[in-house]
């Protein structure tokens, strides 16, 4: 028989078993009687009186409690508070449905990139100004279009000198047709001359900017910037973008080269002279580099050097500025 379910002890049923039987007898007798410690049973007969199972009211004359009453109180009881315990497991249920809500969002954060998208003139140039303050490493800039106004030389002056007194790198390329006004000439000149490094290219291009390489904003529509832009911080998509930049700097000519072309004569190798002239007629690399009897990859090394003293940003543009300096 185990009772230990309701709070009783079998030491305790025991002793109350004895009172059952034993009606009148005192808690004196029942180490002797039962064979049991006194501490024991002292604290069995504790716990039954809590219970209301044994009249504690006279020690020597100890009555027990009829069993259909005592003991199904305390079965009621016990019945109670396992209904209100399964209550409580049966509630935590309502749990699962914000701990799955927290999931669906946990998985929409994951999926969604890191873009934020900010609309209007004013604002972006207000997150513009921030990102320029709080850069500490580079900025890289594409500018495909014409000259700036007026306007937009006199905000970006004063970040951009802040930032190259920082020690910043500042790195743009532009198309030749921002050279067409005279302020934007002398912006650019002036940004030259505190260390900036700014090439030009007459390939197409989109409009960006890179902070640190860790964060580009392009327009939201590269076809009317005053729209607003997006501010990508996406790891992929930027060191995509540094990428694209990179290419596009490679292939531009250098600020005061365009500016001020060397008028000394160029120190051709005979090797440089030769590539240049197969330039102008070979259609492919590899039919080139053969009848040159070198490497494509060596060719192809000669073409960039080339391309890079003549200022061309391609190779036909190479072709046609050799001839025109009598380089060939």
């Amino acid at each position: 028989m185990d009772v230990s379910v309701i709070g009783i002890s079998a030491e305790a049923a025991e002793i109350y078993r004895y009172f059952l039987r034993h009606r009148g007898e005192g808690v004196g007798t029942l180490p002797e009687a039962l064979g049991m410690d006194p501490d024991t049973v002292e604290t069995a007969v504790e716990t039954l009186g809590k219970l209301s199972l044994l009249d504690l009211a006279d020690r020597h004359r100890v009555v027990a409690t009829e069993p259909r009453v005592g003991i199904e109180r305390l079965v009621e009881k016990r019945l109670n508070e396992l209904n209100a315990e399964i209550r409580r497991v049966l509630a935590a249920r309502d749990a699962i449905s914000v701990f799955v809500e927290d999931k669906q969002e946990g998985e929409r954060a994951a999926t969604m990139l890191d873009i934020e998208r900010v609309e209007g003139l004013q604002r972006v140039r207000q997150r513009l100004d921030d990102l320029a303050f709080f850069s500490y490493k580079e900025t890289l800039c594409l500018h495909p279009g014409g000259p700036w106004n007026r306007a937009m030389i006199e905000a970006a002056l004063p970040l951009d000198t802040r930032s190259l007194r920082r020690g910043l790198a500042l790195k743009g390329v532009y198309h030749p047709k921002a050279l067409d006004d005279p302020a934007m000439m002398s912006y650019l000149r002036e940004l030259v001359s505190l260390g900036a490094h700014v090439r030009l290219t007459e390939q197409p291009m989109d409009r960006m900017l890179i902070y640190d390489r860790s964060v580009a904003v392009v327009p939201i529509d590269p076809k009317e910037s005053a729209k607003g832009a997006l501010l990508v911080r996406e790891p992929g998509l930027v060191s995509q973008l540094v990428i694209y930049f990179e290419g596009m700097w490679k292939s531009a000519v250098d600020f005061r080269e365009f500016t001020e072309p060397s008028t000394e004569e160029p120190s051709l190798s005979e090797m440089e002279q030769r590539v240049l002239e197969v330039m102008a007629t070979a259609d492919k690399d590899e039919i080139a580099a053969r009848e040159l009897d070198i490497s494509v990859r060596t060719y192809r090394r000669y073409v960039a050097d080339l391309m890079a003293r003549l200022g061309a940003v391609n190779r036909f543009q190479a072709a046609l500025r050799a001839k025109e300096e009598n380089w060939i």
